[in-house]
């Protein structure tokens, strides 16, 4: 069901497009400021996994559960759980409401049409060394409207470097903020990390050796064996169920794919984040990240989760086996970071950009009997078929939108329809409203009723989808639930169960590492130490 929360932000009034920051160019380092911020984003990483896992782990995910402090009543504070808006509100300490980046992609309105965008588009960035090629369209922050982490920490100081890094382009480009940082993401068709000309004119050396050299060894793997020992396999399902995507797909997986292909086979395993580490590792040797007197910032989106996830659902053996390999390589990060910042030198936080729902027949067969795979064209259909009924019968687009939601709902279609009216004007209806709200950025439309003015909710436990897998992206307790642990300098071990959002991340590691200048006007609150 879905959980309660006591705080939950109800975010109205003018959306803010900036922010105002007092900066102090130039700034040195105080003596009890961490050398390093490493912000840590596990895309798909449920609130209930870590816990469900606990007795597998050994390293770096052990070294948080133990010596960090622990949230276990984290959550997103708004509907469209996806992984563009949730590295965008924990990087900026504002809902996708602020932010404008409301999903991956949204209906933008232009003049009287409406457009798919997607969020971190822009033309006039192109890849670099990508510049002519075809479906290798530019990235940038264009679309993010607010400032990060990143731009507050080197708003503080000049001097300051900023790194962010991840198998996703709109992970690593959204945890950046907007400054011109050193940001690289996979392209996975090339195996090999890019940057567009919003952040470079040219690869530095040390990335162009980095995937000759490093990236060639990381895709000559053609087998996934599982790193599960026997005695842990009952952590998860058996390695067996004909709902997974790949078709009751076993231990061990292997390849025989073509090139870009292969490379896809090998990025959707724990292959990502191994190369994601690697590459960070790689920076700060290079950049001496934290070792040159004064506070830097490191992102690293870590996509294997997600990617496995989807794939074979949140409680497989091949989840388990992804989470004890993410498990090791971090634990062998920090390892590095202590060797070359300094043991209790640096502060890091960890959360996920959203959860994930359980197989629905998985769930089923654990007692839950509302979880179903619902057919998507059936759904459509219906959509459809409400929607030329309330169109037809004409007036302004106000009635229409109304006509359409109350439709919507009167015919089973969706669990609840709310209006753009209703998400911008009054008191929300109820919990999920306020959610909603939070997500709704006006001209930024949710679904592909947005155009009419319309959002929709389908019910708890309802996975739309043709074909097998999981997914996301609802405002259910399963969606926004994840995990939130403060780690490193100045953080003392400890667990609560008290509400924190993902919005409070960027503030209370800005506190962390004693930076001043972070906007004034946040829905994010410093929440380490507790009040």
């Amino acid at each position: 069901m879905n959980k309660p929360n006591s705080r939950i932000h109800n975010i109205a009034g003018s959306i803010m497009l900036g922010a105002v920051l007092v900066a102090g160019q130039g700034c040195t380092q105080a003596s009890d400021d961490p050398n390093l911020v490493v912000l840590l984003v596990v895309d798909q990483l449920r609130g209930d996994m870590l816990s469900q896992f606990d007795e597998a782990f050994s390293g770096g995910l052990r070294r948080l559960i133990d010596d960090g402090y622990r949230y276990t009543n984290a959550s997103h504070p708004f509907a469209v759980t996806q992984t563009a808006a949730g590295h965008s509100s924990i990087s900026t300490g504002v809902p996708p409401s602020r932010s404008g980046i409301v999903a991956n992609s949204w209906s933008q309105q232009v003049g009287e049409d409406w457009r798919t965008t997607y969020s971190v588009a822009d033309d006039e960035s192109p890849i670099l060394g990508f510049e002519d090629t075809e479906g290798v369209p530019g990235r940038s922050p264009k679309n993010l409207l607010r400032s990060g982490l990143a731009d507050w920490i080197r708003e503080a100081d000049e001097n300051a470097l900023s790194v962010s890094v991840s198998a996703k382009d709109r992970s690593a480009i959204t945890l950046a903020g907007k400054t011109n940082s050193d940001v690289y993401w996979l392209l996975h068709d090339e195996a090999r990390f890019v940057t567009s000309h919003y952040y470079a004119q040219t690869y530095p050396g040390w990335v162009q050796s980095f995937n000759e050299e490093v990236m060639t060894m990381l895709v000559a793997d053609s087998v996934w064996d599982t790193e599960v020992p026997v005695e842990m396999q009952s952590l998860a399902r058996p390695d067996f169920a004909e709902y997974e995507r790949r078709g009751s797909s076993t231990f061990p997986h292997i390849s025989s794919l073509e090139e870009s292909d292969h490379y896809e086979w090998v990025f959707d395993s724990p292959k990502s984040d191994e190369a994601v580490l690697e590459l960070a590792k790689a920076a700060m040797g290079e950049l001496e990240l934290g070792q040159r007197g004064s506070v830097d910032f490191l992102a690293l989106g870590l996509s294997s989760t997600d990617y496995v996830g989807h794939l074979f659902g949140p409680l497989s053996q091949e989840q388990l086996s992804n989470l004890i390999h993410l498990d090791r390589i971090l634990g062998e990060f920090f390892s590095y970071l202590d060797a070359n910042i300094g043991e209790g030198q640096w502060v890091a936080a960890l959360s996920a950009d959203h959860g994930v729902a359980t197989m629905p027949e998985y769930a089923q067969e654990q007692g839950n009997t509302s979880a179903r795979r619902i057919n998507a064209r059936e759904r459509f259909r219906n959509r459809s078929s409400a929607l030329q009924a309330a169109v037809a019968e004409g007036g302004a687009p106000e009635d229409v939108a109304e006509r359409l939601a109350r439709q919507l709902e009167a015919d089973g279609t969706v669990a609840k329809a709310y209006t753009h009216r209703e998400l911008t004007l009054g008191e929300p209806a109820d919990s999920f409203a306020i959610l909603f709200r939070n997500s709704y950025y006006p001209g930024r439309g949710l679904g592909s009723l947005s155009r009419y003015g319309v959002e929709t909710r389908y019910a708890e436990g309802e996975l739309l989808s043709g074909a097998n897998g999981t997914s996301h992206g609802t405002p259910y307790w399963y969606d926004r639930h994840v995990p939130l642990i403060f780690f490193g300098k100045g953080i003392d071990a400890g667990v609560t169960d008290a509400p924190a959002y993902t919005i409070d991340i960027a503030p209370t590691l800005a506190r962390l590492a004693g930076i001043a200048t972070m906007p004034d006007d946040l829905d994010g609150r410093v929440i380490y130490p507790a009040r």
